[in-house]
Formats: C-alpha cells, structure tokens, sequence
C-alpha cells in the first residue's frame, strides 16, 4: 500500500512533537547533571593548575612555584598574589614543623658525643662509625627522615582549604581559608625512644722498623645518643607503630687479640591501624562534610597539587587503598602458609630496593619502603606465593595495576604489572601466573614491586627476604 508523501510528512511532524516534550523531560535533569559535573571539575581540577615555575636559584633569589589555589583569573577579586601569599603560609608551617627534627645530613656529619680510648678521635663522625654496619640503601634515619612522610604537606593543607573554604562547595560569602587551624587539626602526635650507640675496638700495635719493638694497646669507644620513631597518630592513621631491634656485632681475631664490638639499631617493621584518615574525616565533618567522596575529593585534589604528596599518600603511607576496598579483613578459608614461599618473579632474584628504610628514586632522601622491588623485564610472568584467593586486581593509585591475594595468615601484594591474568573472587595455587611485570603506576623502569602483609583490621608489612629465609619447609622451584 502507497502512503502519500503528505501523510508521512505529517506523521513526523506530530511524532517530533510528541517525542521533544519527552526527550526534554526526561533527559533534561541527566543534562543538568552532566553540567554540573563538568562545572565542578573545572572549578576544583582544571582551573587550579598549580606549578607555573619550578622552584629555581636565580643568583642569591629562591624563586618559588606559583600556585592557583582559589583564584579564577583577572577578573576575579581573590588574586594570585593571594594565593602565592597563602602558599607561603602553607610552607611556612609544613618547614617549621619539620625543623624541629634533625635532618639526614646533621645525624651522618656529626661528631660522636661521647669519644675515649688512645685512639679515639675527637673529629669521629656518626655516618664514619656507625654508617658501614648498614647496607647502601640503609643506615640510621634521622629523625627528619622519620618524620617526613607523616608531615602535614602544604598541598593538602591547600586542598583542605579550597573544600572547606569555597563559597562553591561551602555556599558561604568569600573565600575562607583557615591553614593555621587546619594544620593544629591534623598535626601528627609522635612518640619516640632513647637509644645509645656503641662502638669498642681494641688492638695492640708494636714499635720498631719491623714491628719488632714494644707492644702498645690501642683503644677506641664511642657513644652517641640518638632518637627512634616507634609510634605516630596522624591524619592517615589512628596508629602506626615502627618495631626496632638492638643489633649487636661481635668480631674478634684470635691471631692478633683484637677485638670489635658495635650496637645499632635495625628496623624491623612497622604496623598502620585503622580506621584511616579519622582525623582528616572529622575535620571535614564538622563542615557537615561526611561522605566518602568527600574525603576522596580533597585527597585528590591534593595530588593534584603536589607530585610528592602523591609519592606519599600512594606508595608510602599505603592507605589509600583502603577508602576503595577493605582489604585487611579478609576470609580466605585456607591453612594458613606452610614452608617458604614460591618466588613471585621466577629466576629473576635480583632485588633493587629492599625493606626498610632506603633513598627514595624519585624523591631523594631516607623513606620507608613496605616491600621489595625485583629487577624484570617487561612481560615477566608474575606467580602467586601461596595458595590463596584473589582479593583485588585492578588498578591502585600509585601502584599501578596491582594483584592483592589473601593467603589465610599472610597477604602478598604484586604492583607495577602489565597485565592481570586473575580476577577478584579467583583462587589461585602457588606458583599460579597471576599478572606480568611492568612499570605501571609511580614507577621509575620494569620491575616487580613485592609486598606480605598480616593483620585484621591493620596492616603489618613484613620484609619479604626475611620471610623467605626464615620459613624453611617445602621446595617449590624457589630460588
């Protein structure tokens, strides 16, 4: 049947009709949304483009970065001038703070307090006589070092402000910012112990030509006190506890009757206790501010302004991950690990970076590093430890993506990879492929970044070498 051309006109005319009133209705409020989102993000993300200049020594002038933290631009009445102004104050409290704690340079270049024996140096420096008792990427932190990772950065101070002093977000007259306050709020509480290093070395030498002559003994002691982290409650973690252990080095040579003695200290482990970011959460809740994507908001906007507030809160403090995925409180029904532990990289052994405390790759200075990074190349198959169940794999900020397996008493975590060959939910057996290595994430070349964790509700980090080593049992093509 032949439809006239009039008709089919005016049946479209009448279904636009109809259709535009129902299109508008419905879709209009997902139109508004989707602008609102984009009005927000470039409000809070894209505007706030914060380093214009590197900081860089002109002469005998530090010029400073500049920041965008509430201006707009020209027109607007709050200036860069004021922001710059308001960065300076941020600086100024994070510096002042940390000045309190002597820095790695101080602890290694200075003298020995306590100096005697006939051979003993007035000049003697810490790193001179302690320092060869560690490996290079150890050696005792000093308390700077210790401290610098639970410090209030400027750029979350910054993004504080901008949250909960915008009349955007607040609908409050003005901006409103407040860093002194906010900095009282989150500062960190810290506790420490006493702790003497020693060091004895005796020897005689003999005068003469030929060492023929009278014997001399010959006698050197140093002592130097020093000050250890051993707990912190912070924004990011209502406990985080630093385990040390006195080490004691002995040598003596039957041949000649000299003898060695040394005490230091060595870092054993260290424990973050929940909840997370408690203290950061009530300070946004008495603005009325109590969701998750609240908290997710102004963390975020931290890293936006500061790549090493990102360093920290992603790969140092470690406890981002669980605003997404609780990951501590796991129920894997399996025996818990017996004998040693499959190597997750295969023949590849050679570790680049251990645990504790070393100089960070991107960062420079002393930071604790929670696991150990495995030299690969690219597309190395990545196994599973234990037998276990798959508890996360995806993508984790500053780890890139990431395979996190529950194994009973112990977790293992495996970042950096290529690809991931589980899924959430999936058991796995030891030695089951699991991912591929790579340098995803905050990562400086191909490798694997290996962590074992324990604890309900917290997380204990244990150094895996140590692990290894120390739980002989069953063969399984380990190294």
């Amino acid at each position: 049947m032949r439809i006239p051309a009039g008709a089919g006109r005016r049946f479209a005319a009448t279904a636009i009709r109809r259709l535009v009133p129902w299109l508008f209705c419905y879709l209009s409020p997902l139109l508004m949304l989707i602008l609102l989102f984009f009005f927000v993000y470039a409000v809070l993300f894209l505007i706030p483009k914060y380093i214009v200049r590197d900081i860089e020594t002109q002469g005998s002038n530090l010029c400073g970065r500049v920041v965008a933290i509430f201006t707009t631009g020209d027109r607007d009445d709050w200036k860069q001038a004021d922001d710059q102004k308001l960065y300076g104050k941020y600086m100024d409290l994070d510096r002042s703070w940390l000045n309190r704690f002597m820095d790695q340079e101080e602890l290694d270049n200075s003298r020995v307090h306590h100096h005697e024996g006939n051979a003993a140096r007035e000049e003697a420096t810490v790193k001179e006589v302690w320092g060869r008792f560690y490996e290079k990427d150890s050696g005792i932190p000093a308390e700077r070092s210790q401290v610098k990772q639970h410090s209030v950065s400027w750029a979350l101070l910054a993004a504080v402000d901008r949250v909960l002093g915008d009349p955007v977000i607040t609908g409050l007259p003005g901006r409103r910012p407040n860093p002194e306050e906010h900095f009282r709020k989150l500062e960190p509480k810290l506790k420490w112990r006493d702790f003497e290093l020693y060091y004895r070395r005796s020897w005689t030498e003999r005068s003469g030509k030929d060492g023929n002559g009278g014997a001399e003994k010959k006698t050197i002691i140093y002592r130097h006190r020093i000050r250890l982290l051993t707990e912190v409650e912070s924004y990011e973690a209502e406990k985080i506890t630093y385990h040390w252990e006195t080490k004691r080095h002995y040598r003596r040579d039957p041949g000649s009757g000299s003898t060695e003695e040394a005490v230091y200290p060595v870092f054993t482990g260290l424990k973050q206790q929940g909840p997370y970011f408690k203290r950061l959460r009530s300070l946004l809740a008495e603005h009325q501010l109590v969701k998750d994507s609240d908290l997710e908001l102004v963390i975020n906007l931290a890293m936006n302004y500061d790549e090493e507030f990102k360093y920290n809160i992603s790969l140092i403090s470690g406890n981002l991950t669980e605003l997404f995925q609780d990951t501590e409180n796991t129920t894997y029904p399996g025996a818990d690990p017996e004998g040693r532990y499959h190597w997750p990289t295969g023949r590849y052994t050679t570790v680049t970076s251990g645990y504790g405390w070393r100089i960070h790759p991107v960062l420079g200075g002393l930071r604790f590093h929670k696991g150990i990074d495995i030299a690969v190349p690219g597309g190395t198959p990545v196994l599973a430890a234990w037998d276990g169940r798959v508890i996360l794999a995806g993508w984790v900020e500053g780890y890139g993506k990431t395979v996190i397996i529950d194994h009973g008493r112990y977790r293992t975590l495996y970042a950096h990879l290529m690809s991931l060959e589980v899924d959430p939910g999936q058991e796995v057996r030891l030695g089951e492929l699991i991912g591929r290595a790579d340098s995803t994430g905050l990562s400086t070349g191909n490798h694997l970044h290996f962590e074992i964790r324990s604890g309900a509700g917290e997380t204990d980090y244990h150094d895996p070498l140590a692990l290894y080593g120390a739980m002989p049992g069953r063969e399984a093509e380990n190294p």
